[in-house]
């Protein structure tokens, strides 16, 4: 016998069947079930009340009596017994009918708060089923509004004078009324429940009825008949007014329950006060009713106090002890429940924590959920919930799993605000040390409360570094395919070192650090004690914003603890972005110096792999930024030259973006137009950028110092320097850094060498050699290197002195050589005069000699020449000199 198929978890029951075996003609008998057979049949046999009578169409089966109790019972139960004909007859060809009895314990039933509809529900499968099982009872209570409905179609005032006729003792039989049909059964059931549903539940302790009785003397007190029998008292099915109660007691309670009913909207209100009141009434004492009855005014009277602020603990215990917690509705037993909380969280709240352990119910933890997120999300809430979560925590001994019933009701409100959400489930883990999957769940599905729950995670990172949190959720986001998992999460978990910078998107770390002011601080600081630089790349676009809003004094002390320059595994990517937020950093006046800026780059490994990598890096960061890729190209051209990593990243930047050799033109430009130029000059530069610059105003000296310097490298002989300097002075005339060069390699190779270049470029160019001479005395910058030739040449004019004395002294008598004709070398129309010398005069005509000119005489007339010129060119020196 199985009361409920749908497997729901039920009552226990008891059960009975009592019939004859097929072809037996004697009395009927127990014949299964799980009572004593003795037992069994007191309730059975109560429950006759005699045979179905064919000419009476209302009496047809099945019927249903529902008993409180039999004779000789001492407790009070709640039964129903079901009688039925299947058609089948005894030996003597009679009907054989069978009684089937399904009994609760009444502790178990008033519980519960079952009611006949809901007997009357479990013995109509139980009678379906062929095979007797055991029995249960869906614990499902009867709505107060399923029944209020029933008592209001019968008419409030008919059924409340039933009710107060009960109360009174009668026995009370509900005939078909005038002209009309009596309803079906499970009509008739909802009528006798409804009924009783204006007294106390506790007084179904004695209450008994049924749906249709016969001639058989019988002691249920409320059943449908077709007359009433002597002691009875007869009432028309929904018609005029029943009759008035004699007993003092019922009189009282039936004006009191007209009273409340005229005092509300609804009879639900009466019916669900009635029905909580579970305990027990006697028959004897029908004043414990109506006491129960004006127990509604008090739940209002106690619940207004309440919301007034007034409410005490004493009045609700006195409440709860007279209507059970779990008959009440859910907006009154949550107010209640929440006064108890809210008393029980002060320090004297023993009282209260007592009364809400006594009245416990399930929806305690759902109740205080639902006060909790009643109210607009705050700090306030947040602390009230703390405090519920706290006097749970303290039940959980006698409550278990309430507090985490409570927990995951408050996170998984749907609606509530997630930011909320995530600020209360890290503080559950942080001061409870509680955590449940299904919140942490809730934490990476929803981006606003998993940002919520991160920031007050990063603020606690100022103080414990502690990322076991974190790296929970990251796993647990792992179970899902990347791109599903919250960007926070994706970023997150490079951060941990569980994921790889593969996995994460362009987004990621911003979304991080979107939820704290400081989270991309901390992000940084979290990484350097990890050992995570690869972070760093990551956070480019968040660090350049940083930095552009004025936070570089802030970034760059982190950036050099996360990235120093000279670490031995520094990345190139790392490295590129590092020395750019150095670069961003100067532009925004944290320090102008260039030789800072890209220090990472030149401690790099020289490999063409490694600075290919940092120049990558470098042409996409700068990609639509014209401001920061001429800040770049300064910087890498920096404060000194650097022929070696600088250069090759330039390099490379030039042939992969070609409009990059603009700008590092103009900063070349720049440079070698500044009084530092020869530092620059040194630069392997290539040709095409050589040959843009030449034509630029002022720097057609390059070339040709480039070329002198390439010569000195290459210990190249003299008529090779005097051809480059003959090239670059058509008009004999010295650019500053020309005759700076000149100055440099004669300081270098010394005055003879001086001597030998300018003799070649008079040769090459008439004047030439002397015009160096010219240059060097006027230049006030290379005192040093005139001083030096002045020297040299008052050497050399004091040896050709002691030359001419000895060639004097070798030929006594003779004061000076022969006359001869001074002599003029032949006119080179080519040569154009030289420079300072005075308009030579026409040689004068030649007398015959009679004889050749002696090679020597030629060569004395070429040392006398030159003689003459160290002389003028001593006395330049000599007056250039002076001041």
């Amino acid at each position: 016998m199985v009361s409920d198929r749908s497997g729901a978890a039920g009552l226990p029951a008891e059960w009975a069947v009592l019939g004859k075996h097929p072809g037996q003609s004697m009395g009927y008998e127990v014949l299964a079930g799980s009572l004593p057979s003795t037992r069994a049949q007191r309730y059975l046999w109560s429950a006759t009340t005699g045979t179905p009578d064919a000419r009476e169409p209302a009496s047809g089966l099945p019927w249903r009596v529902f008993l409180s109790g039999a004779e000789k019972e001492t407790g009070s139960v709640c039964a129903v017994v079901d009688t039925s004909w299947d058609g089948s007859k005894d030996g003597t060809g009679r009907p054989s009918y069978t009684w089937r009895l399904l009994l609760l314990e009444w502790s178990a039933a008033s519980r519960a708060g079952v009611t006949w509809t809901a007997l009357d529900r479990a013995v109509s499968l139980a009678a379906s089923d062929s095979v007797p099982r055991a029995a249960t009872v869906a614990p499902v209570r009867t709505p107060a509004t399923e029944l209020a409905g029933t008592v209001d179609r019968l008419g409030f005032e008919w059924a409340a004078g039933m009710a107060a006729l009960l109360l009174d003792g009668h026995q009370l039989v509900i005939t078909p009324p005038p002209g009309g049909a009596v309803p079906d059964v499970a009509e008739r059931v909802r009528i006798l429940d409804a009924i009783c549903s204006l007294l106390p539940y506790g007084c179904r302790a004695w209450l008994s009825g049924a749906t249709w009785t016969g001639k058989a003397e019988h002691g249920l007190r409320l059943v449908f008949a077709a007359a009433a029998r002597t002691g009875q008292q007869e009432v028309a099915l929904r018609t005029g007014r029943p009759p008035a109660p004699q007993g003092e007691a019922a009189r009282i309670y039936l004006g009191e329950l007209l009273r409340v009913r005229a005092k509300r909207e609804s009879t639900t209100d009466v019916v669900a006060h009635l029905l909580a009141a579970t305990a027990a009434v006697p028959l004897r004492e029908p004043g414990t009713a109506v006491r129960v009855l004006q127990e509604l005014d008090l739940l209002d009277s106690v619940l207004n106090d309440i919301r007034r602020g007034r409410g005490r603990v004493d009045d609700v215990q006195r409440l709860l002890d007279l209507q059970a917690a779990g008959s009440l509705d859910e907006q009154r037993l949550g107010a209640l429940v929440s006064f108890l909380a809210g008393c029980a969280r002060r320090p004297d709240g023993a009282a209260a924590r007592a009364v809400l352990t006594r009245h416990w119910t399930a929806r305690v933890p759902d109740l205080l959920a639902a006060d909790v997120v009643s109210r607009a999300a705050s700090k306030e809430t947040l602390t009230l919930a703390r405090e519920y979560l706290e006097l749970l925590r303290g039940l959980e001994g006698t409550h278990p799993g309430s507090f985490e019933r409570l927990f995951t009701v408050l996170a998984t409100t749907e609606r509530y605000d997630p930011a909320w959400v995530g600020s209360l489930a890290y503080m559950v883990e942080k001061e409870f040390g509680h955590i449940s999957e299904a919140v942490d769940r809730i934490l990476v599905d929803s981006r606003e409360a998993g940002l919520a729950w991160q920031r007050v995670l990063l603020e606690d990172q100022n103080r414990v570094r502690d990322l076991r949190p974190l790296s929970r959720l990251v796993t647990l986001a792992g179970q899902v395919r990347v791109e599903r998992r919250p960007g926070w999460l994706r970023f997150a978990g490079v951060l941990t070192g569980q994921t790889g910078p593969a996995e994460v998107f362009p987004g990621d770390a911003a979304e991080f650090v979107s939820g704290h002011e400081d989270a991309w601080r901390i992000a940084l600081e979290i990484a350097r004690q990890h050992g995570r630089p690869v972070v760093f790349g990551l956070m480019w676009d968040v660090l350049r914003q940083a930095v552009d809003s004025g936070g570089q004094r802030d970034v760059l002390p982190l950036l050099d603890a996360l990235l120093p320059p000279g670490a031995p595994d520094l990345m190139p990517e790392a490295a590129a972005d590092a020395d750019l937020l150095r670069v961003l950093a100067g532009l925004n006046g944290a320090d102008s110096r260039l030789a800072l800026s890209m220090s990472r780059l030149r401690r790099l490994s020289p490999d063409p792999a490694v600075l290919d990598a940092y120049a990558a890096t470098i042409a996409q960061r700068t990609e639509g930024d014209p401001a920061l890729k001429d800040r770049v190209v300064e910087a890498l051209l920096g404060d000194e030259p650097d022929p070696g990593n600088s250069w090759t990243v330039l390099s490379w930047w030039i042939r992969r973006r070609p409009s990059t050799e603009a700008t590092v033109r103009d900063g070349l430009a720049r440079r070698l137009a500044s009084s530092d130029y020869s530092r620059w000059v040194g630069i392997d530069l290539p040709d095409d950028l050589v040959d843009s610059l030449v034509h630029r105003s002022g720097l057609g000296w390059l070339r040709p110092v480039q070329r002198l310097r390439v010569a000195a490298r290459g210990r190249a002989e003299v008529s090779e320097f005097s051809r480059i300097i003959a090239d670059a002075c058509p008009d004999r005339r010295f650019s500053g850094p020309l005759l700076d060069e000149i100055a440099s390699l004669i300081g270098d190779l010394g005055a003879w060498w001086a001597f030998d270049l300018t003799t070649e470029l008079d040769q090459r160019r008439p004047g030439l050699g002397f015009a160096v001479y010219e240059a060097l005395g006027s230049s006030p910058f290379h005192r040093e290197v005139r001083d030096r030739l002045v020297r040299y040449s008052a050497d050399e004019e004091n040896r050709h002195r002691r030359i001419l004395g000895a060639l004097r002294a070798a030929a006594p008598g003779h004061d000076r050589p022969p006359q001869r004709p001074a002599y003029r070398p032949p006119p080179n129309p080519a040569a154009g005069p030289v420079p300072g010398a005075a308009p030579a005069a026409p040689p004068p005509p030649q007398p015959p000699t009679g004889y050749p000119e002696h090679p020597d005489d030629r060569a004395v007339a070429q040392q006398y020449q030159a003689d003459d010129q160290r002389r003028g060119l001593l006395g330049r020196f000599k007056n250039r000199g002076r001041p």
